[in-house]
């Protein structure tokens, strides 16, 4: 166990939310051309203090995109490479020395894939920036459970955090504190999903790792995101034309999460990182800097929230699998490449020369979904489930 890390993630979060109320700031970006993004973070983070505030000379950041797979880059499923090419051309320039890591969804052996494919590599070369893979893991027992973390995460002074807006089918939305599950290394995060099928039991899972893994400082790319049944190539592209910065991952997720459209409570996690006293999930209590015009979505397609969800996944099995949200498999559109089968945690994909899914060893995370290359897999709404209201 890692003691020494655990505590310094709990000074670096005191730090950052005493004695003011929590800022966010937002600023109007709407393309990846690069003098245009590095004017947006040089904005969104001059009211925070700019970059020089959180890196000091010497220190080692790693940059922590969203790389959950190689998915082209106009589907807005990861973190552009030109934020990543212009965080850590700042962080270089504050006196820091930039690294740049993430672990996609499946095996560990698929990250120099993911990395090249994303655009992380080059944009890491071209700022100077080096690349760090979570292949090494520390483990940690927290909250009664065991996590294993990428060992490059705690090693280092600061993490700079830089997940993608995108909506998701099963937490709602995915941004600030969903991107930290990526520390947890390839398929270890399996274990994650089987012993917390549910959105509460998943959210406090996702709660756990804030906890252990705290961002000092967390950019978020907005220009391009996801609307719809994200967070893979299965959602829609949105252009949401914007940055927003803060040092406190739950008040950007607010703030984000109510312009999106959610009521406060909706997204479960939030609250609950809100109970452990993580950050702030009362948008009245968050000060927004910079330009509101940036948080002007207009109407989204959102997936839907429904009171089912917020049951643990321990309710009884018929009531659970009658009513709830199912992997269904496009047989047109799946290529048998065996992604699903590798990241699903029930075991309940096989492959022959295309995917099956065994509905009832589903736990229903949609982490399949969530890694299709090919958008092969949709959510599927049951019966019982569009009869009382959870699905369309």
């Amino acid at each position: 166990m890692d003691r020494s890390h655990t505590e310094r993630a709990a000074r670096v979060a005191s730090a950052s939310l005493q004695g003011h109320p929590p800022a966010v700031s937002a600023v109007v970006c709407e393309t990846y051309d690069l003098e245009q993004v590095r004017r947006a973070v040089t904005t969104a983070l001059a009211p925070l203090g700019g970059m020089k505030r959180f890196v000091r000379p010497g220190m080692s950041v790693l940059l922590k995109p969203n790389l959950v797979s190689a998915a082209a880059l106009d589907r807005g499923v990861t973190t552009h490479p030109a934020v990543v090419e212009v965080v850590a051309g700042l962080v270089q320039e504050a006196g820091g020395m930039a690294l740049v890591g993430d672990s996609p969804g499946g095996p560990i052996a698929d990250n120099d894939r993911v990395l090249s494919g994303t655009g992380m590599v080059d944009a890491a070369e071209r700022a100077g920036a080096q690349i760090v893979r979570f292949d090494g893991v520390a483990w940690i027992r927290h909250g009664g459970a065991d996590y294993f973390v990428a060992r490059p995460v705690l090693d280092v002074d600061l993490i700079i955090n830089l997940p993608k807006l995108k909506t998701h089918v099963l937490t709602l939305y995915t941004g600030a504190i969903k991107n930290l599950f990526g520390v947890i290394p390839g398929t270890r995060k399996r274990e994650v999903h089987c012993r917390a099928p549910g959105v509460i039991d998943f959210g406090q899972a996702l709660v756990d790792v804030l906890e252990l893994v705290r961002p000092g400082l967390t950019i978020m790319d907005g220009i391009l995101g996801q609307e719809g049944n994200g967070p893979g190539v299965g959602g829609t592209p949105h252009p949401y034309g914007c940055v927003v910065a803060s040092a406190d991952p739950l008040a950007l997720d607010t703030v984000v999460a109510r312009a999106l459209g959610y009521r406060t409570g909706e997204v479960v996690y939030l609250e609950q990182a809100s109970a452990r006293g993580l950050g702030v999930s009362d948008p009245r209590a968050v000060q927004i800097l910079g330009d509101r015009a940036a948080l002007d979505f207009g109407p989204l397609d959102l997936p839907k929230s429904h009171w089912y969800f917020r049951l643990p996944g321990w309710i009884s099995k018929p009531v659970h699998r009658g009513a709830t949200i199912r992997p269904r498999l496009s047989a047109a559109a799946c290529v048998g490449c065996g992604r699903c089968v590798e990241v699903c945690p029930g075991d309940a994909i096989a492959l022959e020369k295309q995917a099956t899914i065994d509905l009832s060893r589903c736990i229903g995370c949609l982490c399949c979904a969530e890694i299709c290359p090919q958008g092969a897999i949709e959510p599927r709404w049951s019966l019982l489930a569009r009869l009382i209201g959870i699905g369309p």
